[in-house]
Order: structure tokens, then sequence, then C-alpha cells
């Protein structure tokens, strides 16, 4: 666990477009693990807009905030587990799942990294948090379960690291199926059926687009490595 110190304001210097042109991946992985965790329902990440009652970007313009819902209406569990839970494990993790920013806009106030909480209006809102995630952490695919184990690890001083799955020998493509493609979804954090259907390539193409690969949705041995180093 490691609270993030970094800072950098997405609506300074930037305006909407590539590569910013989606919801952030690592935000899609979040969203899914608060979900998972907390039943928090995914309001949005991707729109481009301008701040509420402003001229600047929104950070939503970048697809690099995530809305997530938690109030009753939204089937969430209520700001009591938001505060006792919710937000504790957000900020003692947020190196690792490279967060940058929180607005709680029921209490108005926000916590940003470097600085902590600000009693401050963050904006408009009401049962749902802002979820900011850093620039150079917008695309990182990485599953979350792997980085909180791995941030574990690095604080209680474990220098091993686990051995890498090896390439299965041929390339995996649309139609493939077996534990090698599980491998694979259960590293991108997909259902992991053991088929390689339109979703599975859809996935690995973006992954590919993110580390400037050759985005043919195939897994072959350049890509294999990528994915799991």
């Amino acid at each position: 666990m490691t609270v993030a110190s970094s800072f950098v304001s997405w609506n300074r210097g930037r305006t909407p477009g590539a590569p910013f042109t989606a919801a952030s991946p690592n935000l899609l992985l979040l969203a899914a693990e608060l979900r998972a965790r907390w039943n928090l329902k995914n309001l949005g990440i991707y729109t481009v807009r301008p701040v509420r009652g402003g001229t600047a970007w929104s950070s939503h313009a970048f697809g690099a905030a995530l809305d997530a819902g938690y109030g009753i209406r939204h089937g969430g569990p209520g700001i009591e587990v938001l505060e006792a839970e919710i937000l504790p494990w957000l900020i003692e993790n947020s190196a690792e799942l490279g967060i940058q920013r929180i607005h709680q806009y029921q209490r108005t106030r926000y916590w940003e990294a470097g600085r902590g909480w600000v009693d401050r209006s963050p904006g408009a809102g009401i049962d749902w948090i802002h979820v900011e995630v850093h620039p150079e952490r917008w695309a990182d695919m990485s599953p979350i379960a792997h980085r909180l184990t791995a941030g574990s690890q690095s604080a209680s001083g474990a220098s091993s690291a686990p051995t890498p799955p090896k390439y299965p020998g041929r390339p995996l493509k649309r139609g493939s199926t077996g534990h090698a493609v599980k491998l694979i979804q259960e590293h991108l954090e997909m259902v992991a059926d053991g088929k390689f259907g339109p979703q599975t390539e859809q996935r690995i193409r973006l992954f590919q687009e993110r580390n400037k690969l050759t985005a043919d949705g195939v897994v072959g041995p350049v890509t294999w490595r990528a994915l799991f180093g």
C-alpha cells in the first residue's frame, strides 16, 4: 500500500484529442474492481465537455476521471461504507492504482496526491465520487490484483517475483481456446472462459496500441512478453 504524491493537472496546457480519445483503460479496470468489491456503479468516464460552470476542459474530456455512484439509489452501500472502507482503500493504494485526485461532493471536499484532504467544494455532485487518474497511468492495463500484491511485497521487503508463464509456442488469435487464452483473459481482467472471441481480440488490440505494438489482435511472442514480461 502506497499513498500517491504526484499530481498533474489535466486541464492545463491540454486539449482533448489523441491519445486520450476513450475511457482510460486503468479506470475501466478500477470501475470493475469497485463494482466487484462494493457494488459501486460506473456513472461515466469519457465525455468531451468543459468543467461544469467553467471553460476549462474537464478531466472527463480526456477519459481520465471515473464517476462512481455509492448512493442507495445507485445500488451502492451508502456514505458510511464509503468513508469507512472505500475512500481509505483508494487513498492507501493510490500509487498502485494510479489515482491522483478524489472528489467527495457530499462532504464538499477533495483529496489530492501530495496534499491530502482539502475542505473546499470540488464542483457539483451528490452521492458519487469523482476519481481521477494520473496522466502517466492513464493507459495502465496491468491487473489491479497484481499491482496490489506487488505493492504489498515491496512494502514487506520481499524480493522474489513470480515466474511469468511461458509462451505456448503458437500465436493465439480469434478462435483459439485453452489455458493460455484463459491466462491472457485473467491478465486483462476479463471473463476468463478460455475462448478467444471478439471481445478478447478487441482488448488485445487496445493493449497493443497502448504499448506501441502491431495492433493485429494476435498474441504472438512479442505481445506475450509485453503482457507477462
